[in-house]
């Protein structure tokens, strides 16, 4: 299976934006672009500078600051610096079940093994 390493959207696609921190708060926002380690999204209001987001974009979750906010026509064009960018979560998902059973059937094994070997 190969696995999706970009991103996909659609221009004004509506996304979730999430303020991090102190005071969190869920968004609606519309991605305008997506390209490398730079996204901009249109809010209804102004997010200061340095303010840690989350954006999930259908199966796709971005982890990133806000590296400036304009005044558009509509309300208001955030810039995001994107630090970390999780191409699938349900591929993110399925790959800790499988470490986690992994890690379960060696630890099963591991105290098998022991109840044995002290008989």
């Amino acid at each position: 299976m190969e696995r999706r390493t970009d991103i996909q959207y659609r221009p004004d696609q509506t996304v979730r934006l999430n303020i991090l921190g102190d005071s969190p708060e869920a968004l609606t926002a519309q991605i305008v672009t997506l390209s490398g380690r730079r996204a901009s999204v249109k809010v209804h209001g102004n997010i200061a500078a340095g303010t840690a987001v989350r954006i999930d974009l259908n199966d796709s979750m971005l982890l990133g600051e806000i590296a400036g906010c304009v005044s558009g026509v509509s309300g208001f064009v955030a810039h995001v610096e994107v630090i970390e960018a999780i191409p699938s979560m349900s591929d993110l998902a399925r790959l800790v079940s499988a470490v986690m059973n992994e890690t379960r059937t060696e630890l099963r094994e591991s105290t098998t093994a022991r109840a044995a070997g002290a008989r």
